[in-house]
């Protein structure tokens, strides 16, 4: 049996949330009263309105402030990607928490909270550094 997986992450502001990923060039997939999609790595994402995401998980919304629970991450295709992603989210109103940086000598890497506190990761790996 073929399954699906896609992410939940409760927003306070769907309007905000959509200009927001739009901005970073991510594909929108849908519109609801209570959520907005998006197409991010081959990943469906669905940005839910934070009441009824609560419904949802019978369980109230954490503080990102306070703690990170998962750091997301999305392929990048070259390392320009990864350093114009920085502009992008610095202009939409994020806050890159993560300049772009080279790890382990094939990953070329930066990080970015979005406007309700997720993190992300962009993030191109070099496979042929890696042999794999």
């Amino acid at each position: 049996m073929k399954q699906e997986l896609w992410l939940n992450l409760p927003v306070k502001d769907l309007a905000k949330t959509k200009n927001f990923f739009t901005a970073l060039g991510f594909e929108s997939l849908r519109d609801a009263p209570d959520m907005v999609g998006f197409n991010i790595g081959n990943v469906p994402v669905m940005m839910v309105a934070v009441a009824e995401f609560e419904k949802y998980t019978a369980n109230s919304v954490a503080d990102p402030s306070q703690g990170s629970e998962v750091l997301i991450s999305v392929d990048a295709p070259d390392r320009a990607y990864v350093d114009d992603m920085v502009g992008k989210v610095t202009s939409a109103g994020g806050t890159v928490f993560s300049q772009p940086t080279e790890l382990q000598g094939w990953m070329y890497t930066m990080g970015f909270v979005d406007l309700d506190g997720h993190r992300w990761n962009i993030l191109h790996m070099d496979h042929e550094t890696t042999g794999k």
